[in-house]
């Protein structure tokens, strides 16, 4: 048990040093002077949907236990303040380049779903189940926070070595990553500890990688949008590696396994290839 205390994450701190805005970090007018690719406008404006997409999860998830876990809470209210900031970044970008095509505008645009109604599990029926499920969900979705993160920062990544000449962009997005490191560190560290001490929880979890539609927010932002960001970080023979590599890493959590992981897999693959 004593295992079970030990935790190195201080959630105090980092709500204390939350970072705002990311404006005043924005080299806004070295993008109308050298505008980037028009693939890379489209893939940062569902990446700016995608972190934009936060409270909706957000809103899902404490309706459950979750948010009998003050640290917890107080975790995710703080992430969904920074990457509220990181979408405003973003679409800042997106504007730049694009003449006003906020970021932001497909998670209010586009329908609620995108592969049926088994992705549409809105707070009520999220609520009903956590009477059932109790505290092992807090894991689930810390995992499920975990798996959008590493997902995520590949897109991140192929933008930054696309971009490698530390230009403008190069730098919003190593601002970008350094604030989500915290984010993974979190997920990271809650999702290990409870998974192992939890058979229910690395079942919860395990169900959570098969049902939700990944990244998390895919969902809720545009259909087009969200194809080509997944074709740009998955297809083709590098593509396949990070899926290699993410499906690995998902697969190596405690009480997961490969046939939970190559849903993720499948899931972000299937875009890639749409």
């Amino acid at each position: 048990m004593n295992g079970m205390r030990t935790r190195e994450f201080d959630v105090g701190e980092f709500t204390r040093t939350a970072r705002g805005s990311l404006r005043d970090e924005l080299d806004l007018t070295s993008f109308g002077a050298a505008p980037l690719a028009p693939e890379a406008v489209v893939v940062l404006g569902a990446l700016g949907d995608l972190e934009g997409a936060t409270m909706a999860h957000l809103r899902n998830v404490l309706v459950t236990p979750t948010h009998k876990d003050a640290r917890v809470t107080a975790f995710l209210v703080t992430w969904a303040f920074e990457k509220f900031w990181i979408a405003d970044a973003l679409g800042a970008i997106v504007d730049a380049n694009a003449g006003g095509s906020s970021a932001s505008s497909g998670v209010a645009d586009a329908p609620a779903t995108r592969r049926g109604t088994r992705h549409a599990r809105g707070p009520v029926r999220r609520a009903l189940a956590g009477f059932v499920q109790g505290e092992p969900i807090v894991g689930a979705h810390t995992m499920a926070g975990l798996v959008d993160d590493w997902a995520l920062q590949d897109v991140y990544e192929r933008l930054s070595s696309d971009a490698a000449d530390g230009g403008a962009l190069t730098a919003v997005i190593e601002t970008i990553l350094a604030v989500k490191a915290r984010h993974t560190a979190f997920f990271e560290e809650e999702s290990r500890r409870r998974l192992a001490a939890s058979p229910s929880a690395a079942r919860l979890a395990r169900r959570e990688l098969r049902r939700s539609p990944w990244p998390l927010g895919a969902a809720a932002i545009d259909p087009v949008r969200l194809r080509a960001l997944a074709r740009f970080a998955w297809s083709g023979a590098a593509g396949a590696e990070r899926l290699s590599s993410l499906e690995r890493r998902i697969a190596e959590l405690p009480g997961i396994g490969a046939s939970a992981a190559s849903a993720v897999r499948a899931s972000l693959a299937r875009d890639a290839a749409d």
